[in-house]
């Protein structure tokens, strides 16, 4: 086999794309986890255990503390430390304090801390604050490590679309980076064959960032494939483009996971 011959080969042609989009994928992947940050997350989940039983059961009431309820929801946030640099207690800005924001048409009836991967950090929350945008609960701890997290629980009247914002200033941090639930819309997976097994997979986010990317680099690298072996019309080099991007779209959406499910 001549050089020249062996150089024009497709397979040759395919084997050192694949080798170079690999080479670009692992130098950006280490690059990333060399890079000592410190990346604040949170992430929140609702869920409305009683509702409307007072309408469909004469003279039932439920009551939380001696007070009667219309409706209770359980709401988590958990926050932790995505990033491999310590956020330090001192990196705290006591102007703008760490805290959790609770929307201001509800009433609050219960608040703690219930789970935590950091037991020597002294995590605690502090008494709540009002304020115009509602009632704000401070949180302070000594310093959370890499993956270290704490969960709240909030128990109040509010329903299961409230929203609970982690707010407040980090020193070295531009932003708390807040984790939107993954959980697919039954409306959109409902006409799909199988698609309860399908809703388990992509309501997974480890599974969306690692296999999920996966899957579109694959389609990308098989699209060129068909380039390479002479089909090398547009719509090719655009569907090649698109699946590249959805893959690094997928992986950067679900690039912050959190520790632990609530």
């Amino acid at each position: 086999m001549t050089l020249e011959s062996f150089v024009s080969d497709p397979l040759v042609n395919i084997g050192s794309l694949a080798l170079a989009v690999l080479s670009i994928l692992l130098a950006v992947v280490f690059y990333f986890r060399s890079q000592k940050n410190k990346t604040p997350c949170f992430e929140s989940s609702n869920n409305t255990i009683v509702e409307g039983l007072h309408r469909s059961l004469d003279g039932l009431e439920v009551h939380y503390k001696g007070v009667s309820q219309e409706r209770i929801t359980i709401s988590k946030v958990v926050f932790w430390n995505g990033g491999r640099d310590t956020i330090d207690g001192s990196d705290l800005v006591q102007k703008d304090p760490l805290r959790i924001l609770c929307p201001s048409d509800i009433d609050i009836l219960d608040v703690q801390i219930v789970s935590d991967n950091a037991q020597l950090n002294s995590i605690q929350l502090g008494e709540p604050i009002e304020t115009d945008e509602g009632v704000s609960y401070p949180i302070s701890f000594e310093y959370l490590d890499h993956e270290e997290y704490f969960v709240v629980q909030l128990i109040h009247n509010g329903n299961s679309s409230e929203e609970f914002i982690v707010e407040g200033k980090i020193k070295g941090v531009k932003s708390i980076n807040r984790v939107s639930d993954s959980r697919p819309s039954h409306e959109l997976i409902k006409y799909l064959p199988f698609f309860s097994p399908i809703e388990i997979l992509v309501s997974n986010p480890v599974f969306m960032k690692y296999i999920g990317s996966l899957m579109y680099l694959s389609f990308g690298l098989a699209i060129l494939w068909n380039i390479v072996t002479g089909n090398n019309q547009w719509y090719f080099w655009v569907a090649a483009g698109a699946c590249f991007i959805a893959s690094g779209i997928m992986y950067y959406r679900f690039r912050h996971i959190s520790p632990i499910k609530i």
